[in-house]
């Protein structure tokens, strides 16, 4: 038993080490459930959906109620008595009969009491509203749908900047590899050149030029760390996973999908990316219904235009609960009243009408966006393919040159294994080399980069 429990204290200790990589699907499932700006669009579609109810409730009455009970410690009314004496004195008795008086008093009311008690439920039902209260259910589900629609748009939005940052970490960790291998060679060059320098081999400015290439490297290396950190900071950001590092991410780049989207089919690309089923061209569209609707609300506060509506009310005011107190339903303590409400804008300075016209123009602006929009797509088509296709040709002029220097190196090392060369020659062809394939998985970066944008834009 004790075993066991030393065995499970030692896999909670150091599960960490045991942890796999997050792959792909597991950091796009962390981006999806902490990504901020994913979480706030949420609350908002939340939100508008609670604003859809409120609209369908504005279509049944509103009911109010009103409770009030009062103690009072001195009525304002108290007990009344009368005199006996004044009482009979009032009543004509036969000749004869008079009655003694006895100076006693009666008491004939026994004064308020001391509680008090108000109800009042009231009922407000629209009749007619020109329409306003049932177009103003259809904006509110339009303005739902479009935060809908604005929520998938950023999941897509943050599925291909994720997949982006993937990308530009596993080329920019290439990057860092080569770099690493061109200091060797690079710092190797400086201590050669210094040692050629004291033999009188070479002069002082090919020491400082040596020097020189390897400070340019550092700094290179310095840059590159920077922004693979700035790629590991978003990321932690938006899948709210702290302390990521480039050990705790699996991906791989797929390279036949970039080909696949660099050779597809063009016109047809760019047709899904213009097709009204596009979450972006979508938006739009329901921007624009969303504006003819509040122009029908608008219409339905012009001048003229009366709002009916039923207002019915119920109260009672008394010293008891309703139905406890005495005799109640002889009391007029209880009262009912129905009436019929009209209100309309008589004159406003013509403000209704100008708002009426505000919407007519939102609703021109949304045609104007909209039709940006898709030249603005198409342009960002163009140049994204324009990018891909220069980068496939200069990663081809690359790959020519890498295998120019594969060549030249393997030149410098014979003639070096000869005796006839020096080892300089050797370590600026390795340099030399070093470069073009930091320049190919810059290129290829960028392709990638592009590539992702197109699909964004057609998916």
């Amino acid at each position: 038993m004790r075993n066991r429990r030393f065995i499970l204290i030692l896999i909670f200790l150091f599960n960490p080490l045991f942890i796999s990589a997050y792959s792909y699907d597991e950091l796009l499932g962390a981006m999806e459930a902490n990504n901020p700006e994913l979480l706030s669009l949420q609350e908002e579609y939340k939100r508008s959906q609670l604003d859809v109810k409120d609209a369908w409730a504005g279509l049944g009455p509103t009911i109010d109620l009103q409770v009030s009970g009062t103690y009072m410690i001195k009525p304002p009314v108290e007990a009344v008595y009368l005199n006996v004496d004044d009482l009979l004195s009032s009543i004509s008795c036969p000749s004869g009969f008079k009655p003694s008086g006895s100076g006693q008093y009666v008491k004939v009311y026994d004064g308020m009491e001391n509680t008090m008690y108000n109800f009042q439920l009231s009922l407000m039902q629209p009749i007619f509203t020109w329409g306003k209260l049932e177009n103003a259910i259809v904006l509110y589900q339009q303005v739902s749908d479009i935060k809908k629609t604005q929520v998938e748009s950023k999941q897509q939005q943050l599925k291909t900047e994720l997949e982006t940052r993937l990308i530009s970490l596993v080329y920019l960790t290439k990057i860092s590899s080569i770099i690493d291998e061109e200091k060797n060679y690079a710092q190797r060059l400086v201590k050669v050149s210094e040692d050629a320098e004291k033999s009188g081999m070479l002069l002082h400015q090919d020491v400082v030029d040596a020097k020189i290439q390897a400070k340019e490297l550092e700094i290179a290396q310095l840059d590159l760390n920077e922004q693979i950190n700035n790629q590991l900071l978003e990321l932690e950001r938006s899948t709210g996973i702290e302390g990521l590092s480039l050990a705790d991410i699996s991906y791989e780049v797929n390279e036949d999908e970039i080909m696949l989207i660099v050779n597809g089919d063009r016109p047809a690309i760019e047709a899904a990316a213009l097709s009204g089923d596009r979450l972006s061209i979508k938006l739009l569209t329901q921007l624009k219904e969303m504006n003819k609707s509040a122009e029908r609300i608008a219409k339905g506060y012009v001048n003229w235009k009366p709002d009916v509506a039923l207002q019915a009310t119920v109260g009672y005011g008394g010293s008891r609960f309703p139905f406890f107190e005495g005799n109640w339903n002889r009391k007029d303590d209880y009262t009912a009243n129905f009436s019929i409400g009209v209100k309309t804008t008589v004159w406003d300075g013509g403000k209704k009408v100008r708002d009426v016209s505000r919407k007519i123009s939102e609703s021109k602006t949304t045609d104007v966006n909209q039709l940006d929009a898709r030249v603005t797509i198409k342009k960002t088509l163009n140049e994204k393919w324009n990018t891909a296709d220069v980068c496939t040709m200069k990663i081809e002029y690359q790959n020519l040159k890498i295998e120019a220097a594969d060549a030249k190196i393997q030149q410098k090392e014979t003639v070096y294994n000869s005796g006839y060369g020096s080892e300089t020659d050797v370590l600026t062809a390795r340099i030399d080399r070093c470069n073009q394939m930091i320049e190919k998985e810059k290129q290829s970066l960028t392709r990638a980069a592009a590539c992702m944008t197109i699909r964004y834009l057609y998916e």
